[in-house]
């Protein structure tokens, strides 16, 4: 039995500006994520990536399509019910890691759930379980300039997934780190969507799509193609071809 759906896109689109200042970022996307399940989203500069992503988490508004999120339709709740289910179902992860310098490990991965209104004693008990998972509880006091760059990314998934929340958001996560530590990251993400998350990948390298159970690529705002057996090196090809 399949896992169930945690994000559905239909026939999303997303238009900037009008008349002849106008540029279709996305344009009929569908597209569905399952628990259990890494998806990972390739193209060239200007393809409609990051705007996909921020579509999907609530971020920015479709002008036209639907996003739906356990069930949620987004465009049916107003801006304080998204904000909440933002919080509370849906982890990002970004490529230069947004951690509060001022705070510890466990800090930094317990303050989305403190400010959710969860009583403090438990938000860091959750952190550190949530670091634990991705190998770091050893450094749960340590801030963030004591730790590498790996390390803070690591932390930074943790943040992403602590408490209930089950979709995350990655842009570029390794984007910033050495092929190793990259790597490294790519595994713990794997880890936390094999034990129930789902997650959206936005990518450049081959090498890490690879860890994703599909690749979809984008081009011009539109899904060109989506693969769960084909080498993304396959699509970059396609790429260069259609060009």
């Amino acid at each position: 039995m399949s896992d169930p759906v945690l994000l559905t896109l239909e026939g999303v689109r997303r238009v900037h500006g009008s008349g002849a200042r106008e540029v279709v970022a996305l344009d009929g996307v569908d597209l569905t994520v399952r628990l259990g399940e890494l998806v990972a989203v390739m193209g060239p500069s200007g393809s409609g990536k990051s705007t996909l992503l921020n579509v999907a988490g609530g971020l920015d508004t479709p002008t036209s399509g639907t996003v739906t999120i356990a069930g949620d339709v987004l465009s049916e709740m107003d801006a304080k019910g998204r904000a909440a289910l933002r919080r509370k179902r849906i982890g990002y992860v970004f490529q230069d890691f947004n951690l509060i310098p001022a705070l510890t490990a466990a800090e930094n991965v317990s303050l989305p759930r403190e400010l959710d209104g969860v009583p403090a004693r438990k938000a860091r008990t959750e952190a550190k379980a949530a670091l634990a998972e991705v190998g770091l509880e050893k450094q749960a006091r340590r801030f963030p300039d004591e730790l590498s760059g790996g390390q803070q990314q690591r932390v930074a998934i943790a943040r992403a997934l602590v408490g209930p929340r089950r979709l995350v958001l990655a842009d570029e996560p390794t984007g910033a780190l050495d092929s190793v530590t990259g790597e490294a990251v790519m595994r713990v993400l794997r880890a936390r969507v094999d034990a129930g998350a789902a997650g959206l990948l936005v990518t450049h390298e081959p090498r890490f799509a690879a860890w994703a159970d599909r690749t979809i690529f984008l081009r011009d705002g539109k899904v060109v193609d989506s693969t769960g057996t084909d080498e993304p090196e396959t699509l970059l090809a396609d790429s260069v071809k259609g060009a």
